[in-house]
């Protein structure tokens, strides 16, 4: 495997859904994880975020038996985008010649079209291995239109053996930007349901200090623009201003926009209503989880978000935005609803709805268990074999 986020001792919440991924895989095959970092010199002065790379380690086991190395390469922040694909690339070479002991992989699974895409294409031209790159999103939303960058980005959809679509509307997407139909594939990401399970909701109140007799929305994620948290503080006002009860959110998660975000809470006289919790062990967000009456997310943006059945295996539906994989999650209003449109009275709107909505939280959860990490492993494995076989 082979992608930017995955998790490090600097960075241990980094890619959640890549490390579920990898475990899942492990059960069926010997996977190595490669984590292409950036390099950022210890003496170079600069802003805090950038000097923590300094900090990752260079390799390491990740769950007891999964090895992954953190082999550097040069993304000066500021320069040209192009580069991070030719010198990551180069890196990773580098790293296999080096660091793996004549290993060489049956299949290289690259996550994200470009930089990482771009560069397992090149690591499996260069060592003749067949190459699956999966798009999550923000990479065929965000290089297409960029000069070289999305010449590199296309080069890679059309030269990888398989390109992997989290979304219905990410495969539509990458087929118009080069990937061929026969290679086109459509898989979700999946859940790990003995993580994520239903939970008595009132146990997992009293275990994290929440009220008992309050509806309560909870959003998981990074605290980012794209992520717009500060609709669904809007979301609230609207809900007051009618005069109706105000639910409680709780955003668990940390980012840049955090301290924003605590601003914003006290000039809508919320700090009764809304709870930032900071960043919390994955493990832990099942309970938090637990606790809701709803996932909320009213992102900009997404291209798969793991939390849909997360929550959903927890028994919870889901309100999210329309963004490209909701509908392809919450294909049903038993499992919650997709809002639109992207606005603070629509969400206010369906929150309403689902306080005086009754959902079944077992099948919930029975849909959630039918698109699990393990039958996911069995589709990605049934892929990787046809291509080993050619």
């Amino acid at each position: 495997m082979l992608t930017r986020l995955f998790p490090s001792q600097a960075f241990p919440a980094f890619g959640t859904f890549c490390i579920e991924r990898a475990k899942a895989l492990a059960v069926h095959a010997d996977v190595r994880v490669m984590v292409p970092t950036p390099y950022y010199p210890k003496w170079l002065p600069g802003k805090e975020d950038w000097k923590k790379w300094t900090r990752v380690e260079r390799q390491g086991t990740v769950e007891g038996n999964i090895r992954a190395t953190y082999p550097r390469y040069a993304s000066v922040p500021g320069t040209a985008t192009w580069l991070q694909g030719v010198t990551m690339a180069r890196s990773a070479h580098h790293d296999l010649e080096s660091n793996y002991d004549g290993w060489r992989p049956d299949v290289i699974d690259g996550h994200f079209a470009f930089p990482d895409g771009y560069a397992a294409t090149r690591l499996g031209r260069a060592i003749g291995a067949p190459v699956v790159v999966t798009c999550h999103g923000s990479d065929l939303r965000q290089y297409p239109d960029i000069p070289v960058a999305g010449a590199m980005t296309r080069w890679t959809l059309r030269h990888a053996d398989r390109v992997i679509s989290v979304s219905s509307d990410l495969m539509r997407r990458s087929i118009e930007l080069g990937c061929s139909t026969e290679r086109a594939v459509f898989l979700t990401n999946g859940v790990d349901p003995t993580k994520f399970s239903v939970r008595s909701q009132s146990e997992c109140r009293t275990r994290l200090g929440l009220p008992l007799d309050r509806k309560i929305g909870v959003y998981v994620g990074f605290l980012i623009d794209r992520k717009d948290q500060s609709l669904i503080l809007h979301a609230l006002v609207e809900i007051r201003q009618q005069g109706e009860q105000v639910p409680l959110i709780v955003l668990v998660g940390d980012g840049p926009n955090r301290q924003r975000l605590e601003s914003e809470v006290v000039a809508l006289g919320l700090q009764n209503d809304v709870i930032l919790t900071g960043q919390r062990r994955h493990d832990e967000v099942a309970f938090w989880m637990g606790a809701a009456d709803w996932l909320l997310l009213s992102s900009s943006s997404e291209g798969w978000a793991t939390v849909y059945f997360e929550a959903m295996a927890c028994g919870r539906p889901v309100l999210t935005s329309n963004v490209s994989s909701a509908k392809d999650a919450i294909n049903q209003p038993a499992y919650g609803s997709v809002v639109e449109p992207r606005t603070a009275a629509a969400f206010a709107a369906a929150m309403q709805a689902a306080a005086q909505t009754t959902y079944d939280e077992n099948a919930i959860r029975h849909y959630a268990e039918q698109n699990s990490w393990e039958q996911w492993a069995d589709n990605a494995m049934q892929l990787f074999a046809s291509l080993v076989k050619r």
